[in-house]
């Protein structure tokens, strides 16, 4: 069976081992082999020449099975048999033993997912004890439709779409075998029409065997199937590339004029820049997997040669939406033309780096837009890891602003140098809780600060300590000359932050003032800088 070898090759090997199960559950798209496969199975099963995996065809069952007059092969249509009754009539005929040179009654099911619920609940109990010598097989298109119930009781196998190779090479040996003398570009155009059905593509062949006298041509096949032929979608492709509106014009013209379904038409022409993309990005070799005809490669490739992938990719994008939009719109053939026209006459992409370079080049008057982009640089970077290592810290931050200093009797205080006092003679609890605070006054003699609650609190308890620590600072022989005094308010960490702000704001003010970005904002009306990202040169 072609395209299903990972179907057929189970099947085989069950069948050689004798491994056969009682119910088997064939699911996939139409026409892709599902009902074929099962009268082989049956077959094979029953063929009394051999218990290979590949009938004779010669045996009396192997002849009946194909004449379709065995007794012990029955094949049901699910959706003329979807009632009870009809399920309990053929559970009666289970009781029956095989007739005689059979080993197994085969009962296919066609379009099982047509059976009524009910129909399913009388037939899952065949399948959960089933008769002896009795083998099951159901096909669907729908497996969403089937009952969990049941298909946990089956051997499920996926059957999957053919492609165009697979289709084509099958035609070809019917063709060889039926001695139809027909162009390779015909049976393509019949393969991709069939999408994935071989049954289709079987009836499609008939239909154009029918409609041609004598040899079947690529144009006589695309006639007698309402197809688009290859030469009219790679001229009108080329207009589009060309930017020729006239011939486009002139092509969309000659392609309806044919007297083709434009539902088909749209097909075609959304396939094609497919085709031209997977080219632009896939290459040659993805291409020719696609199943094309050697000229219709060389022709793509030529195509797509003066196209950028931007461009191509934009192209599709547009080629797709487009075909979709006239689909369901009532005026197909205008909505095609409009269509084209737009693709013919598309800007080539620029990229929105290049549009902000040149923006930056014409205003600044630098070389290069990256060294226009880059003078505000050392400011912005040098205060973006400042607030950085502050926000990460608040616990250790200090104060943004100059320390707080005065000067009394000749005596100058400084607060960061009794922050270190402090760290070598009074403790890491301490020396914590000083940095959270903001110093008001520091003077010979008195300290007033603000910060937490919970801070203000600690120190309170510690103030004895706090002023032997403050006249050993200066130098002082008593510590009763010191008056300590802390209130709930702003903290250091605070006002770090308050001035970062403040500095961030200024310096986004600057920012925005560039002309630079103000040549931006005229590109692009509207829009708002979030975020500045800074480009090292």
């Amino acid at each position: 069976m072609s395209g299903q070898e990972h179907v057929t090759r189970t099947l085989s090997n069950a069948i050689t081992r004798d491994k056969v199960v009682h119910a088997y559950l064939f699911t996939g798209p139409r026409g892709v082999g599902k009902t074929s496969v099962a009268r082989i199975l049956s077959k094979a099963i029953n063929c009394q020449a051999t218990k290979k995996a590949k009938p004779c065809q010669e045996c009396e069952t192997c002849r009946e099975i194909s004449a379709g007059t065995s007794l012990a092969i029955r094949e049901i249509d699910g959706a003329s048999h979807n009632s009870v009754d009809n399920v309990r009539d053929l559970m009666d005929s289970f009781k029956a033993l095989p007739p005689p040179g059979y080993r197994y009654k085969v009962y296919i099911i066609d379009e099982v997912h047509m059976l009524s619920l009910s129909a399913f609940n009388a037939l899952l109990k065949s399948l959960e004890e089933p008769p002896p010598n009795t083998v099951f097989i159901l096909a669907t298109t729908e497996i969403h439709k089937i009952p969990e119930t049941v298909i946990s009781r089956c051997q499920r196998h996926d059957f999957r779409s053919l492609s165009v190779d697979v289709i084509e090479a099958r035609l070809v040996e019917v063709c060889a075998s039926e001695g139809i003398k027909v162009e390779r570009e015909a049976l393509t155009a019949i393969a991709r029409l069939a999408d994935g059905s071989m049954r289709d593509a079987q009836t499609l062949l008939d239909r154009v065997q029918t409609f041609c006298d004598g040899a079947i041509t690529a144009a006589e096949a695309s006639r007698a199937l309402g197809s688009v032929e290859r030469a009219a979608l790679v001229t009108l492709g080329r207009h589009i590339v060309q930017r020729d509106v006239p011939g486009v014009l002139q092509s969309v013209s000659d392609l309806f004029s044919t007297g083709i379904d434009p539902a088909t038409l749209l097909r075609e022409f959304t396939n094609f820049w497919r085709e031209l993309f997977i080219a632009k990005l896939g290459g040659e070799g993805r291409l020719r997997s696609l199943g094309l005809s050697e000229d219709s490669v060389v022709e793509i490739l030529r195509l797509v040669s003066p196209l950028d992938v931007v461009d191509i990719q934009d192209l599709w994008d547009l080629a797709r939406e487009g075909a979709d939009r006239c689909l369901r719109g009532s005026h197909s053939r205008y909505g095609f033309e409009a269509l084209t026209v737009r693709l013919a006459t598309r800007l080539p992409v620029q990229e929105i780096g290049e549009l902000v370079g040149q923006a930056l080049v014409s205003t600044s008057g630098h070389v290069t837009a990256a060294k226009a982009s880059a003078a505000p640089t050392p400011q912005l970077r040098a205060h973006t890891e400042k607030l950085s290592a502050e926000a990460s810290n608040t616990v250790s931050a200090q104060p943004v602003e100059a320390p707080t200093r005065a000067s009394t009797e000749g005596v100058s205080l400084d607060w960061v140098g009794f922050l270190a006092h402090v760290s070598e003679k009074g403790g890491k609890i301490l020396l914590e809780n000083l940095k959270r605070m903001k110093p008001v006054r520091f003077e010979a003699g008195l300290l007033e600060g603000t910060g937490p609650e919970f801070t203000v609190n600690s120190l309170s308890r510690e103030e004895g300590k706090m002023r032997e620590l403050l006249a050993a600072f200066v130098g002082q022989p008593s510590a009763e000359r010191w008056k300590v005094t802390f209130k709930k308010g702003v903290g250091a960490a605070d006002s770090a932050v308050a001035a970062a702000r403040d500095t961030a704001a200024q310096q986004a003010q600057s920012i925005e003032a560039h002309p630079a970005l103000q040549s931006l904002q005229k590109i692009f009306p509207g829009s708002k800088v979030e975020q500045v990202r800074v480009k090292n040169s």
